[in-house]
């Protein structure tokens, strides 16, 4: 069973990946959201339809104060992503960016249904 404590940081964590989705989606993009259980965890996927990550920039979006698109620095600073992947780990879980393409990215969270 989850803590009540710990309500909050989950709460943060799913904001931080959408608001991250809508923010690299194009206007008239979508956002989508699958939510998966396997076994003693849940997947949680969140798709955006935007532009992709550059290969060579994927790892780095995990670090602090990482911004790709130098003309979205006043959306933020850079630590959407890192706190959530903060958040999944400390949960006993994971966050990865699953895929990236010219047609979108998708970013999984992988959550033990008890914690």
């Amino acid at each position: 069973m989850w803590k009540t404590e710990d309500a909050h940081l989950r709460h943060r964590l799913i904001v931080n990946l959408m608001q991250n989705a809508v923010q690299h989606s194009p206007t008239g993009g979508t956002v989508s959201v699958a939510v998966t259980p396997n076994g003693s965890c849940v997947h949680v996927r969140v798709t955006d339809t935007g532009a992709g990550i550059p290969e060579g920039d994927r790892e780095r979006i995990f670090d602090r104060f990482v911004q790709l698109d130098t003309s979205r620095r006043a959306d933020g600073a850079g630590l959407g992503l890192p706190i959530a992947k903060w958040i999944a780990e400390v949960h006993e879980g994971s966050l990865s960016l699953e895929s990236s393409g010219p047609g979108g990215s998708t970013f999984c969270l992988v959550l033990p249904t008890s914690a």
